[in-house]
C-alpha cells in the first residue's frame, strides 16, 4: 500500500507483492476478456503479470495503465502496454465517462488521507462520487474513490481485482462503499490474510474480487495466513466455500468471517426484542479531554508537594489501571502507592486571582513548561480548568485487548478520554448491568461492532456502545462481586459459563448448542483479531459446554480446523 508522506511514496512507494499480482491476473484474464486497466500502476508490477497471462492464454488485450508520477510510468512503459502519465480522476472525467468500459480492472490504489489528496484531483474524485450517491467527507481515504470509479468503468460482465485496506470491513466512512459494492456486483470475494503481507508498513489489507454478472450470488471470505497460501490456492476450488446473503446495508463487514449459521444466529439475536439496547440501559460519553495530561494527572508526590490535596479529584487515565469489573476504595490505594498518576488537577473556574496560593503556585510552573499553550487549553477562557459534565457511575473501556467490560466506580473517580463514561438511567441497577455485559452473546456482537486495526486491539467510540445488546432477564441472580474476582484471575471462560448459564438458557430459553455456537463466534473474531499464533477452537475441557462441542453435530469444531470465515478446508 502507498502510504507515507514522501512525494515518492504518497505516488507509487510500497508495490505490490508478484505472489498477488500473479494471483488476481490469473484468476481476473479469461479468453473472454478484451481490455483491462490498471488505473494506479507505478513502475508496472501488476502490467507485468497481465503481460505474463496474456502471452500464457495466447490473448490480444488491449492493456492501459495510468500512473501520475512520469518517473514511474517511464518504468511501466518497458511491459510494452500503453501507460497514460496523469490523474486517474483526470483520466476517468476525459477517456472513461461516456467512452470506455473495461473488461478488468485491476490494482493497488494508493492510501493517501484526506489532508495530502491534491486539492484539484480531490474535486473531480469527490464531484462522481457525489453524482452517484456518495457524500465524502474530510476522513475520505482516496483509495475509496479509486475503489468506485473503477467499479463504475466496468463493462457489463466486468470483473475487478483490486488490493484495499482491510478497513473497508469496519470503518464508517466506508460504510457507503459496502452497501454500494454489495449491490454492484452479483459476486464479491474477500481474500484476507493473518499476517501483514506488505512488510513495509502495518497496514492489514484484503483482495476485492468482484464480479458483476454471476449465476452464484453473495459474498465469500476466504482467509489465508500468508503469501505461500496465495500461491498455493487453487483456483478451481475457488468457488467451493461457503457463499453468503449479501447485505445491502452499510453494516460493517466482520461478520462475513463468520458461517451461515453463526451470521443467523447473531442476526436473530440482535433482532430479539426482549434483549435490551444499551440505550435502554445507561447513557455513555467520552470522558474529560484535558488537553495536557501531563499537567493535569498528577501522582500523590506532586499533590502533596503543591499542597493540592483540595484541588484534586481521583482519575482514571490508563485502561491497565481498571480491574475486574469494580473500581474499589482498595484499588485506588494500591494505585496511589504505586506511584500512579490518578489525581486530576480540578480548580474551580474562577479568574487566577481568585484561586489559592497553592493552585497559583502549580499554574505558573505549568506556564512555565509550556502547558498552555496546547490547542484544547489555549482555546478555554481560563487554560487550566477541564471543562465537566456530569460524574460517571461505571467506566467502558475504549480500546480493549480480549475483551470490553463495565467497570463500577465506586470511588466516585472520572477519567480522561480513553476511557469512557457510563451513567445509568432511573431504575437500572448498576451491578445487574455490570454482572450481564460479560456473556457470549454480547461478547460476539462487540467484537462485529466495533473497530480494529493492524495492532489487534478492539476500539468502541460511545456510538459503537450504543449499538450492543445486553440480555438482562434473570441478570437479578448473578453476584458481581464473584464475576469481579474471576476476571481479576482471569478466567473468563467460567465467567461466560456461569452467565451464559442464567442468561441465555434459563433467561432466553437458548440451546447450549446455540450458546456453545455464540461463545466460538466470540472466540473466533477475538483470536482472529489479537492474531495469536495458535487458536483455541473450542473452551477449556473444564466448560460447562465442552461435551457440546464434540456432539456429531459439532465435528466441524475440531482441533485441525483452520478459520476461513466458512466451511473446513
Amino acid at each position: 500500500m502507498k502510504s507515507k508522506k514522501s512525494f515518492d511514496k504518497l505516488r507509487g512507494g510500497y508495490y505490490t507483492p508478484q505472489a498477488i499480482t500473479e494471483f488476481i491476473c490469473k484468476w481476473i484474464i479469461n479468453k473472454n476478456t478484451k481490455n483491462i486497466l490498471e488505473p494506479s500502476c507505478g513502475d508496472g508490477n501488476f502490467l507485468k503479470a497481465i503481460v505474463e497471462r496474456q502471452e500464457k492464454l495466447n490473448l490480444n488485450l488491449d492493456i492501459t495503465g495510468v500512473e501520475l508520477c512520469l518517473d514511474e510510468a517511464k518504468k511501466a512503459m518497458r511491459y510494452g502496454t500503453n501507460v497514460e502519465c496523469q490523474d486517474f480522476f483526470a483520466f476517468y472525467r476525459d477517456k472513461v465517462i461516456g467512452k470506455s468500459n473495461y473488461d478488468a480492472i485491476v490494482g493497488n490504489p494508493p492510501f493517501i488521507r484526506y489532508q495530502d489528496f491534491d486539492e484539484k484531483s480531490r474535486e473531480i474524485a469527490f464531484s462522481y462520487m457525489k453524482e452517484n450517491g456518495f457524500h465524502p467527507t474530510k476522513l475520505t481515504n482516496i483509495w475509496l474513490p479509486f475503489l468506485v470509479l473503477s467499479c463504475l468503468a466496468l463493462s457489463e460482465n466486468g470483473r475487478l481485482g483490486m488490493v484495499i485496506p482491510a478497513e473497508l470491513f469496519q470503518v464508517n466512512y466506508a460504510g457507503e462503499t459496502r452497501e454500494f459494492l454489495a449491490r454492484y456486483f452479483d459476486r464479491l470475494t474477500l481474500i484476507t490474510f493473518q499476517k501483514l503481507v506488505f512488510e513495509e508498513i502495518q497496514q492489514e489489507v484484503i483482495l476485492l474480487l468482484g464480479e458483476k454478472k454471476s449465476a452464484d450470488k453473495g459474498i465469500q471470505v476466504i482467509e489465508l495466513s500468508d503469501l505461500d497460501d496465495l500461491k498455493e490456492l487453487d483456483l478451481n476450488n475457488f468457488y467451493n466455500y461457503e457463499i453468503k446473503e449479501l447485505n445491502h446495508s452499510t453494516e460493517k463487514w466482520i461478520k462475513y468471517y463468520l458461517t451461515n449459521k453463526e451470521i443467523k444466529l447473531i442476526r436473530q439475536l440482535r433482532e430479539c426484542e426482549k434483549i435490551p439496547f444499551t440505550t435502554e440501559l445507561f447513557e455513555i460519553n467520552v470522558g474529560l479531554v484535558s488537553g495536557e495530561n501531563a499537567f493535569f494527572l498528577l501522582n500523590r508526590n506532586t499533590v502533596d508537594e503543591y499542597q493540592l490535596a483540595n484541588s484534586t479529584r481521583m482519575v482514571i487515565g490508563r485502561t491497565e489501571q481498571l480491574k475486574g469489573v469494580i473500581l474499589s476504595e482498595r484499588d485506588f490505594k494500591t494505585l496511589i502507592e504505586n506511584g500512579k498518576k490518578v489525581y486530576m488537577f480540578m480548580p474551580k473556574n474562577l479568574p487566577f486571582s481568585e484561586l489559592s496560593k497553592a493552585e497559583q503556585e502549580y499554574i505558573n510552573y505549568g506556564v512555565e513548561q509550556g502547558y498552555n499553550k496546547g490547542y484544547k487549553c489555549r482555546i478555554r477562557k481560563n487554560w487550566y480548568c477541564v471543562p465537566q459534565s456530569w460524574e460517571p457511575d461505571a467506566f467502558i473501556l475504549r480500546q480493549v485487548n480480549r475483551y470490553p467490560r463495565i467497570i463500577l466506580n465506586h470511588v466516585k473517580a472520572v477519567s480522561t478520554d480513553t476511557i469512557h463514561k457510563v451513567r445509568f438511567l432511573d431504575g437500572v441497577n448498576p451491578e445487574f448491568v455490570a454482572a450481564a455485559f460479560l456473556n457470549s452473546f454480547t461478547l460476539a456482537l462487540a467484537e462485529i461492532t466495533g473497530r480494529s486495526y493492524g495492532g489487534g486491539v478492539l476500539t468502541f467510540e460511545p456510538g459503537e456502545i450504543r449499538q450492543l445488546k445486553i440480555p438482562m432477564k434473570n441478570a437479578e441472580k448473578l453476584d458481581v462481586n464473584k464475576i469481579d474476582k474471576l476476571i481479576r484471575d482471569d478466567r473468563i471462560d467460567e465467567v461466560l459459563d456461569y452467565t451464559d448459564q442464567i442468561l441465555l438458557i434459563e433467561g432466553l430459553g437458548l440451546t447450549k448448542y446455540e450458546v456453545g455456537t455464540l461463545r466460538n463466534i466470540w472466540t473466533k473474531l477475538s483470536e482472529r483479531r489479537i492474531g495469536r499464533k495458535e487458536k483455541r477452537i473450542r473452551p477449556s475441557s473444564d466448560c460447562l459446554y465442552y461435551n457440546v462441542w464434540l456432539s456429531d453435530e459439532c465435528t466441524r469444531f475440531r482441533k485441525d480446523y483452520r478459520y476461513h470465515g466458512n466451511d473446513r478446508i
